[in-house]
């Protein structure tokens, strides 16, 4: 009721179930769907590449728990 006014629905009320659906359908072929197409999104930007230090390689934190554990437990 908010797009198309009270009196342009009376040509509706007095279709059977099928030609409403006829109609329906017919309608909805005529509409451009182009026009309610949304902007697509762009391709996602590529991550840089992690820079590593060489002279100071990646070690896990486990290792480094493991060995204060060790170094703490020798007297």
């Amino acid at each position: 009721m908010i797009a198309i006014p009270p009196n342009e629905w009376c040509v509706f009320r007095n279709m059977t179930f099928s030609e409403l659906s006829q109609t329906l359908k017919h309608l909805a072929g005529l509409v451009k769907l182009r026009t309610f197409r949304r902007h697509p999104r762009a391709p996602k930007k590529a991550q840089p590449k992690r820079t590593y230090l060489k002279n100071k390689p990646h070690i896990s934190t486990a290792k480094i728990l493991n060995q204060k554990k060790l170094q703490n437990h020798t007297p």
